[in-house]
């Protein structure tokens, strides 16, 4: 029964163990003031799919008054279609306490793009119609909506060690949300790296933070 158990653990989680991501970690605490940005992105194969996960957490306090308290979970399935074509199913939460609607959950399908591929430049887009479900607090009313979304996704190899990464999001709903990461990376070894991250969002009101992390590349 034991060797049983063990053979579906392995069956299940050894494609997550031969994924590749990477883990971002910047904080400051100063005088009282505390400034946290952390986030995951892993990408691994099962079978016919690949399966991505996009964890993002941001927290800022100044003087005792929290003025940034959000984050996101993301899970996406893709199934190749064409060399350049996919489609795909996404489901994520996202939170943010300071919005009119602090939860947000979501369901999509959708269509993915590879619009360019090559040794330094690789670039992305998505469309996706699906089912947005928010309320201002768990177990409060809630609103269901239909939502549209699309996301354009753009890497270039700067140098060996140096690379450039932008991620723009927008989502047509009762209350409208763009999300632009633009990141900067340099690896101090075959795992180790540093970056230079600027995140700004309006869902509705306007928000950017810059940050210096230090993370993990697998």
């Amino acid at each position: 029964m034991v060797w049983l158990k063990v053979r579906i653990w392995i069956l299940l989680f050894s494609p997550i163990a031969y994924g590749t991501g990477q883990a971002d970690l910047a904080g400051k605490y100063d005088d009282g003031n505390l400034f946290i940005v952390t986030s995951l992105d892993y990408s691994w194969e099962a079978g016919k799919f690949e399966r991505d996960i996009e964890f993002d957490y941001r927290y800022q306090d100044k003087n005792d008054i929290t003025s940034t308290n959000k984050g996101l979970i993301e899970f996406k399935q893709r199934l190749k279609l064409k060399p350049k074509h996919y489609a795909f199913a996404l489901t994520r939460y996202d939170y943010n306490e300071f919005r009119t609607v602090n939860h947000r959950r979501q369901v999509n399908i959708g269509w993915g793009y590879k619009i360019l591929r090559t040794e330094k430049i690789k670039m992305s887009n998505e469309f996706a119609i699906g089912y947005l479900n928010s309320e201002m607090d768990v177990g409060s009313h809630s609103v269901n909506e239909v939502l549209f979304r699309n996301s354009l996704w753009f890497y270039y190899k700067v140098a060996p060690k140096l690379n450039f990464t932008n991620k723009f999001l927008y989502e047509e709903a009762d209350i409208p949300l763009v999300r632009n990461e633009t990141e900067f990376n340099y690896l101090l070894t075959d795992k180790i790296k540093i970056g230079l991250k600027n995140i700004y969002t309006e869902d509705p009101h306007s928000n950017n933070i810059l940050s210096f992390n230090i993370g993990y590349v697998w």
